[in-house]
């Protein structure tokens, strides 16, 4: 019928969660003419539009619009989620002429239809940063903002693009300087519902001058690429 106690002070080392895998990466470290080769991971990229126009060097990839009212881009069409986040940098190299020079992000691609964060460069300087749905050729926007200030060609800018859902799909995106810390609030969000987007797609990048523009040709300048789970 004894009984006793005993005390012991325990330590509990704190638990670091495993990094997420990313889904793709590309730090551009390599030379390729007519495309951008194969990403670090993710698989191979596919031109769209002139694939002339796409060179990786010097670290870093380029798309070259050479005419109004054209676009080209790149796809990595090896990815498949319904839960991304796109980051990268970018800059374009020169100042914006008539309707301006659109950069795209697509976070989700599915057939023909996307999802996509767009900054668009104006005339006047100022830089708008837009979700916008994609289904065939019909382009619908889910939110827009204009960011403070003006750009001047060769700032390099931080784009994140976060998409998610597989019934509702909600999106956020947030552009700033390089130079400058994160900020915290996303810069412009939104929701959609369409039934062909509610899948698991691949993601992208497109460069367009508006048809207006007399500044051709201009080059976007993108690196350090992730994409995988939402951080």
């Amino acid at each position: 019928g004894a009984t006793a106690t005993t005390t012991r002070t325990v330590v509990v080392a704190p638990v670091t969660p495993p990094a997420s895998t990313p889904y793709a990466a590309d730090t551009f470290s390599r030379i390729v003419t007519g495309g951008f080769g194969t990403a670090d991971s993710g698989g191979a990229w596919t031109t769209s539009g002139r694939a002339a126009e796409l060179s990786v060097s010097d670290g870093a990839g380029r798309i070259r619009t050479s005419a109004p009212g054209t676009q080209n881009g790149a796809n990595l069409l090896g990815v498949s989620a319904t839960d991304t986040e796109v980051a990268l940098s970018f800059s374009v190299d020169k100042a914006a002429t008539g309707g301006g020079t659109y950069v795209s992000v697509i976070g989700r691609r599915v057939g023909s239809s996307d999802y996509r964060a767009k900054a668009r460069f104006l005339s006047t300087g100022q830089v708008t940063v837009a979700l916008s749905k994609t289904v065939g050729t019909t382009e619908t926007s889910l939110g827009v903002t204009t960011l403070p200030g003006t750009y001047t060609p060769g700032q390099v800018l931080q784009l994140r693009l976060q998409v998610s859902g597989a019934s509702t799909t909600a999106l956020k995106a947030k552009v700033w300087l390089a130079a400058a810390a994160e900020p915290v609030a996303w810069t412009v969000s939104g929701t959609d519902a369409t039934a062909g987007l509610q899948a698991a797609g691949s993601v992208g990048l497109l460069s367009y001058l508006s048809g207006t523009a007399t500044n051709a040709p201009v080059v976007l300048t993108v690196d350090d690429l992730y994409v995988g789970p939402r951080r």
